[in-house]
């Protein structure tokens, strides 16, 4: 069996069929899908000129754009390895990824070359490229096994690592994405896009375009585009994971939204107060999610008539559900010494399927999976007797303090709304007598806040009570809108210093 990937003849079958409709839309401006198929072969033709192979990696860095859309799809039928890198990205962490990716070429806009030339990067400026299409039947299709996509992780825990997939995982993944759809797009439907174009927000335009629909993207939460897209049925289906998902809510204050098919969710747990605030709103429509970037979505899928039925029912047992394994996944939880977890088993989750990466580049070099196959995640989860999936937590970030492991997500839970709209984030520092210190840091200037905290931590046990109630004006989040805890460890310590001991408290510096 030829093992190819024909991405530009694909990429042609949608062109003749839906030439003139808008591929993309940035609230201002439209891209038709025969202006950015034009636009992408043109891109692949100047790379495959100047020499570009099947596998190479070949980075991006554009902010959320009509130029990211393309660029991207142009990158794909190239058969390259995409490799895009977040556009506020500092000079540091761009040449600490291009390093570790071997990244000798970049599409970027003209303000940013200084900064990749400076790193000895050839730069392809999207401003450059000529407005006359590119040939798609000019492009070949590509092997399977080269490498077709080199995503970074978000760091949360350390230096990012490069996740490595073929083009044949990208193409089972796109496969699995639309299989996995609730409500399936088409002509007319359009999905609205706000989170960087990098990572999720690009794969689900991805999935839209291959069915004639649009990928309405801005540039991040622009809360009056974000209205004019909602107030006036632009759109039929949302990505939103819970940061953006908070804001909208929060800016229609009570509104209703009719017409929303869908809300794809995931990132970070949804919590059931901004769950019940978004159903008030849109109605039973979200979807939720698991996903990494070492194996992109679908992990597990919770439909949205499950999500409803999970969020009206009281939560039992540990961590919160994020579904069934989706369509050739296998999920495992196993325990610290490897062995295979029953139902409700909490343990490390490990994850194995056909769209997952196949190794990762780190400082060190190449490290390709386990000969198992299997992926050792660093969440933490129970499989509960239905099959579906709960996430409780970090790995890293499990606190133990005077013999007791915590779970700083269960904490959160608690302590969620009594910010306001501020985020909760639950850590710890180190203690010479208790091992871990718990303490809780506010998204807020509220003296009142620590009071409300206090008084919603009755409904767990007294020793996962926070030693210390924080406050700051602002909670550090990475480009995904994750909560950095490592970096919100060092800003407590810059600001407060322990005082040890069976009583343990923090004191201003």
């Amino acid at each position: 069996m030829i093992d190819t990937i024909p991405w530009a003849r694909d990429l042609a079958s949608v062109v003749g069929e839906h030439a003139l409709r808008v591929a993309a839309h940035d609230g201002t401006d439209a891209l038709t899908f025969s202006a950015m198929a034009g636009k992408a072969a043109r891109l692949a033709m100047i790379l495959h000129a100047e020499g570009a192979a099947h596998g190479e990696p070949v980075a991006s860095s554009l902010r959320n754009s009509l130029d990211a859309v393309w660029a991207s799809v142009g990158l794909r039928i190239a058969g390259v390895a995409e490799t895009p890198l977040n556009a506020s990205y500092s000079d540091a962490e761009k040449a600490y990824c291009i390093g570790i990716a071997g990244v000798r070429r970049v599409v970027t806009t003209k303000a940013q070359a200084p900064a990749f030339q400076a790193l000895g990067c050839q730069v392809i400026a999207v401003e450059d490229i000529p407005y006359e299409p590119g040939d798609l039947a000019a492009l070949p299709s590509v092997a399977g096994t080269a490498h077709g996509r080199i995503l970074f992780t978000s760091g949360t825990t350390g230096r990012p690592k490069a996740i490595v997939y073929t083009h044949a995982a990208r193409w089972i993944g796109s496969l699995l994405q639309r299989a996995h759809f609730e409500t399936m797009p088409g002509p007319g439907s359009a999905v609205l896009l706000m989170t960087p174009f990098v990572h999720g927000a690009g794969l689900l335009a991805q999935g839209f375009h291959e069915r004639g629909a649009t990928a309405w993207l801005l540039d991040g939460v622009d809360l009056p585009r974000v209205k004019d897209a909602l107030d006036h049925g632009r759109v039929d289906h949302i990505f939103a994971p819970p940061t953006p998902l908070a804001r909208i809510v929060g800016a229609y204050e009570g509104r209703t939204v009719p017409g929303i098919r869908t809300i794809f969710c995931g990132t970070a747990s949804l919590l059931p107060s901004l769950y019940q605030k978004a159903r008030a709103m849109f109605g039973p429509v979200v979807r939720i999610t698991y996903g990494k970037t070492e194996m992109i979505n679908p992990i597990t899928v919770l439909p949205p008539v499950e999500t409803d039925a999970y969020y009206a029912e009281p939560q039992d047992g540990d961590g919160v559900c994020v579904g069934w394994p989706g369509t050739g996944v296998e999920v495992q939880i196993r325990d610290e010494a490897g062995a295979v977890l029953g139902p409700d088993g909490v343990g490390e989750v490990f994850l194995r399927g056909r769209h997952m990466y196949e190794g990762h580049l780190d400082s060190t070099g190449f490290h390709p999976l386990p000969a198992d196959g299997f992926h050792d995640t660093g969440d933490l989860g129970r499989v509960d007797a239905r099959g579906r999936l709960h996430l409780v937590g970090r790995l890293a970030d499990v606190i133990k303090s005077g013999g007791y492991k915590l779970y700083p997500e269960e904490i959160e839970r608690v302590l969620t709304g009594t910010a306001g709209t501020g985020a909760v984030s639950v850590l710890s520092v180190p203690s010479e007598y208790w091992g871990e210190i718990v303490i809780a840091v506010a998204e807020t200037t509220d003296p009142d806040w620590p009071a409300r905290a206090q008084a919603a931590l009755g409904e767990i046990a007294r020793f996962k009570h926070p030693r210390a109630l924080l406050m700051l004006p602002e909670l550090p989040r990475n480009a995904q809108g994750k909560i950095m805890r490592r970096t919100i460890r060092e800003m407590v310590l810059e600001r407060w210093r322990v005082v040890d001991g069976a009583y343990p408290t923090l004191e201003a510096r």
